[in-house]
This record gives structure tokens, C-alpha cells and sequence, in this order.
């Protein structure tokens, strides 16, 4: 599983923002493309609203990746 948190209107193609990720996924771990392990292998976006993301000094233009292995 990939999450990917960034500010709203961060992104323009939001689902290819999941679905590349999620195949990258798939290729580096070495699974065969086959529907169990297309359907089960996904990214999700988070489009947070912008007064949300902030370092100390105010800037809020970051982008958090977290990858996920399921037990």
C-alpha cells in the first residue's frame, strides 16, 4: 500500500498519481501482473486542505510518501 499526502490542487491527474505508484509496486516486488495482485496492490491520495501542511516557519509545500508492507 503507497499513501501520498499532499495539499489540495498539489496534483492535477490524481489517479495516475495512484495507479503509476502502485504499478512501480508491483514491478519491484517482483509479483506477476496477474488480477489477484493488480487488485490488491493500490496507492491512495490524500489531498489535505492547504491551511493543513505547515513546517515551523509556514511553508505547507510538502509531500509525504509512506509505503506499506501488509503482514
Amino acid at each position: 500500500m503507497i499513501d501520498v499526502y499532499a495539499a489540495a490542487g498539489a496534483f492535477r491527474d490524481t489517479k495516475g498519481l495512484a495507479r503509476d505508484p502502485a504499478a512501480t509496486l508491483m514491478d519491484i516486488e517482483q509479483v506477476p501482473d496477474i488480477p489477484m495482485f493488480c487488485k490488491n496492490t493500490a496507492a491512495f491520495v490524500h489531498e489535505m486542505p492547504v491551511d493543513q501542511l505547515s513546517n515551523v516557519d509556514g511553508d505547507g509545500t510538502y509531500i509525504r510518501v509512506l509505503v506499506k508492507k501488509e503482514q
